[in-house]
């Protein structure tokens, strides 16, 4: 098994037991004592996991990014929010791609006033659409993952999305970090995103702020590939800046205020 994949089924043992036996995964991996600190050691580095004497324990730092369901009930007004900020870079004739997730969704509640043509892996947002008679409809293949989500991954959603080039992909992911990337917490589902990212001209990245300065298990896309950033307003001003300087362009589109005053501070020394 990939070390990808021993680290998800940990993280999926810790959010449903709280805690796992060191010894126990270890047989249950077919790995040895020391791969599996090493697994460990990873995982606690990235924030997700806390060692204990024989094993190891979820660390609950308030990071909200696993499980999925607990997402699903999390800044839903933040989602909604840059779904419809998102509505606004459709364009009559459009081409894209809905990646699967809950801000995608809230995006794909909006559509259906202009004629486009949307390809999603996601059931819910095909469900959404189904009556929707301005919106051509492509639904890739694929094998149903039903944890948390309704997503279409593996081979065969991949290589659906390998015959189709699009204007723009709106993407969602898991958590953001600046040196990191994008980043998932499923293999399958970063495989995914990469396939939908080649397909597209642009990256539009849908991510609430919540999501910031944090690290899931595999990264899928580096920041330089985004071309938009859509979030919501609790987005820090050095954050905006640093985009910005990065040359990807951030909406909101204004300034956001400075709530320490240094440049406030910085005119009136002037």
């Amino acid at each position: 098994m990939l070390a990808a994949k021993r680290h998800e089924e940990i993280m999926r043992i810790l959010t449903e037991e709280g805690c796992a036996d060191a010894a126990q995964l270890s047989e249950f991996f077919g790995v040895s004592a020391k791969t599996l600190r090493k697994d460990f050691d990873k995982l606690e580095t990235m924030g997700l996991l806390e060692r204990v004497h024989g094993g190891a324990v979820l660390k609950n730092n308030g990071s909200n990014i696993f499980p999925i369901a607990e997402r699903k009930r999390q800044n839903l007004d933040d989602k909604k929010e840059i779904g419809t900020a998102a509505l606004q870079f459709i364009e009559e004739g459009d081409t894209f791609i809905l990646d699967g997730g809950t801000t995608t969704l809230e995006l794909a509640k909006l559509l259906g006033d202009k004629r486009v043509t949307v390809l999603t892996n996601d059931l819910r947002i095909a469900t959404e659409l189904l009556y929707k008679e301005n919106v051509t409809l492509l639904v890739t293949g694929g094998r149903l993952r039903r944890e948390g989500a309704y997503t279409l991954l593996g081979r065969d959603a991949e290589r659906y999305l390998d015959k189709y080039q699009v204007k723009k992909v709106f993407l969602g992911t898991s958590a953001l970090d600046f040196r990191c990337g994008l980043t998932v917490f499923s293999l399958d589902e970063a495989e995914i995103k990469r396939a939908m990212i080649k397909s597209a001209r642009e990256v539009i990245c849908l991510a609430d702020y919540s999501k910031f300065h944090k690290v899931a298990l595999v990264s899928f896309c580096p920041l330089e590939k985004v071309g938009m950033l859509i979030t919501d307003k609790r987005i820090s001003l050095d954050d905006w800046s640093y985009l910005e300087a990065k040359g990807i362009k951030v909406h909101p589109g204004d300034k956001p205020e400075d709530p320490s005053g240094i440049e406030e501070r910085m005119r009136n020394d002037d």
